[in-house]
């Protein structure tokens, strides 16, 4: 269903509005770069001039930026918003796995995104009072208004990739024009909130239900905690018969303390269906459960004062994997929902008072959450797969790289050349292990090359030595190019690698002996140059890198002493990190927005993890490292701050007298 033209028009007449808005932003901006530094953090200073002198003359590109993707934001959040079932069925994109640069793009949104939010809250919960009447709800909703503050701190940030290249740059940019930015922001919501009341649209009215989780109640939050420490015990307890009447259009209950427990279960679960964290088809699920859990209560009294109680247990857990499906044509939801209305069906009918149904529903739905999460393991194998390829490689390129140090102690080369061996050709004989095999070429010439090099850079002085570095070099050179070729390394790159070898293999070829008439004219220079550009077919040799303190036997089987996963991240991080088990659900900050996942799987080091997605075939691979810095950042978050029955209980609380 697309957004209702009312809330088009509004959105429509923001965008328009928002040219002078960013002009504005940007002479804010200029004006702080330039006069103040108070704000600015000592390593900030030093980017102030370049950050003037980008704003100064790509000022237009600046805003053009800005324009242009606040407008693809505001259509994405559209989209979203609709539901849209082509989402749901789309086909799933390619593995793009998320490192640390990816993630510390996001946590500098997640920050201007809060600085925004902290300074126009008022003003933004205001105008979604008006928005939510545009899309003709009959409740207050966030999700109304496309014009949030996270699409503006996207639009920020792609405004300062566009005209500064640096990270850094980028975040001190994006910090001080968000900044800039709120204020403005406050001053426009509440402007669009006075012009949408003059055009006669009626603000909708915040329900009680509908507070956030967490929210504080006007109520005392000692009254609070006493209800909500013993569940609905103590509300029944302290509430007077007559505030327990039935909702309007519900029948009378019988008198007496079953009749206030019928009412209370009664308004419980009128909560429960206004709770609109919960889509209608799971509420409609959970509402076949209610005559049945009323047996319950009224023959066993403990289900008033335990969250732990399997009728409760069964329906947070129906609700929790529900609310990771928000697509509507999500072949996962419709499985779920089919299965779940069976068991609520086999519940309901069944005719005993105690816990049991509810007892053997709660183990078959763990049961079903199971399989469906082996099976959504399964259609991922292809990017399981891959990770599982790049965890080796990762944990082959720590070892060698260390191995190779080793070998290289001994040897006198620059420092450029050093590491090049420890890092580049590391990442390089990495990669060939894992793609081709240890026993494949090109992995062997790979090995020799190492030896080869590591000789070349300082030969025996005698004439023997000369004329094996001329053999030499033209199929090491060859093996150096083909192994920075196999890992992409930047032609740039390359070629100073080959510039810093020339001399020293010049140098080497320098003593008077010489083998042939037809280099008896050349220069050392020339000679390393012919070689260069000389291409020589691969033969194997017979030594090969066995001489070395790199063992390819050792390399199946890797030390836990090379696995560094120790990268300064905060202890509390790295320690949730490893609680993660697959199957938990969760709400993770990624690509400018928070999104539920379910952690399907972690490598056997822990050093790559893989999310389901909301879409169906929809995954994340992420880092280790990443998902600790997210974590660090207050960006990885459970799915919910209260499971259903708890919101629940704190409706009732809310709604319902408490003494004192």
């Amino acid at each position: 269903m697309s957004a209702p033209a009312r809330l088009l028009s509004f959105v429509d007449d923001e965008l328009a509005r928002s040219a002078p808005m960013i002009e504005r932003c940007v002479a804010g901006t200029l004006a702080l770069l330039r006069d103040s530094r108070d704000g600015l953090a000592q390593s900030e200073r030093e980017r102030q001039f370049e950050l003037v002198e980008a704003l100064q003359r790509q000022g237009a590109r600046y805003q053009a930026r800005f324009l242009e993707a606040l407008r693809e934001g505001v259509q994405r959040e559209l989209a979203a918003a609709d539901g849209a079932a082509a989402a749901a069925h789309a086909a799933p994109a390619a593995l793009e796995l998320m490192d640390e640069s990816r993630v510390e793009t996001d946590i500098e949104i997640s920050r201007a995104l809060q600085l925004i939010d902290s300074t126009a809250e008022w003003e933004r919960r205001e105008l979604q009072t008006f928005t939510s009447t545009l899309c003709g709800l009959d409740h207050v909703s966030e999700e109304s208004n496309p014009l949030r503050p996270i699409v503006y701190a996207t639009a920020l940030w792609e405004a300062a990739c566009a005209i500064v290249p640096a990270p850094a740059h980028r975040a001190t940019l994006l910090r001080l024009s968000a900044g800039v930015m709120a204020g403005l922001l406050k001053n426009a919501w509440a402007a669009a909130s006075s012009r949408l009341e003059a055009a006669g649209v009626q603000p909708g009215v915040y329900r009680t239900v509908l507070l956030a989780p967490g929210a504080v109640s006007s109520r005392s939050a000692s009254a609070r905690e006493a209800a909500l420490a013993g569940m609905l015990g103590p509300l029944l307890a302290n509430v007077p018969a007559g505030e327990l009447a039935p909702l309007p259009g519900m029948a009378a209950a019988p008198a007496g303390t079953d009749g206030r427990v019928a009412a209370l279960l009664t308004r419980l679960f009128a909560a429960i269906q206004a709770d609109t964290l919960v889509g209608a088809p799971v509420r409609a699920v959970l509402a076949r459960l209610q005559v049945a859990a009323l047996r319950v209560a009224l023959q066993d009294s403990s289900i008033l004062d335990a969250p732990a109680h399997p009728v409760w247990q069964l329906m947070n857990r129906i609700a929790a994997a529900g609310r990771s499906y928000p697509a509507a044509g999500d072949k996962r939801l419709v499985a779920l929902l089919a299965f779940c209305d069976a068991l609520a069906e086999e519940v309901s009918r069944a005719q005993v008072g105690d816990a049991t149904p509810f007892r053997r529903a709660l183990a078959r739905i763990d049961a079903f959450l199971a399989e469906q999460l082996q099976w959504q393991l399964r259609e991922a194998a292809h990017s399981v797969e891959s990770l599982q390829r790049a965890e080796r490689r990762d944990v082959l390129e720590q070892v060698l790289s260390q191995r190779l140090a080793d070998q290289m102690a001994p040897v006198s080369a620059p420092a450029s050349i050093r590491r090049f061996v420890t890092a580049t050709w590391a990442k390089v004989l990495a990669e060939a292990m894992v793609r081709f095999g240890e026993q494949a070429e090109p992995t062997p010439g790979y090995l020799r090359a190492v030896d080869d090099l590591l000789w070349s850079l300082a030969p025996p002085a005698h004439p023997q030595s000369r004329q094996r570095l001329v053999a030499l070099l033209p199929g090491l050179l060859q093996r150096l190019r083909s192994g920075m070729a196999l890992i992409a390394l930047p032609e740039a790159e390359q070629q100073a690698v080959l510039d810093t070898l020339m001399p020293i293999h010049a140098e080497a070829l320098r003593p008077a002996a010489r083998a042939a008439s037809s280099e008896a004219a050349l220069t050392p220079e020339q000679i390393v140059q012919r070689m260069r550009d000389e291409v020589i077919p691969e033969t194997p040799l017979a030594r090969p890198f066995g001489d070395s303190v790199i063992d390819l036997a050792s390399m199946d089987t890797v030390p836990a002493d090379f696995l560094h996963t120790d990268i300064g991240a905060p202890e509390d991080a790295a320690r949730h990190v490893d609680r993660l088990q697959p199957g938990e659900r969760l709400r993770l900050f990624v690509r400018g927005r928070w999104t539920r996942v379910q952690l399907l799987w972690r490598s056997d080091k822990g050093l790559y993890l893989l999310f389901a997605g909301e879409q169906p075939g929809q995954t994340h691979s992420i880092t280790r490292r990443a998902l600790e810095r997210l974590e660090g950042a207050g960006l990885l978050q459970p799915q919910e701050d209260k499971p259903l029955v708890q919101r629940a209980i704190d409706t009732l609380v809310n709604e319902l007298p408490l003494p004192g």
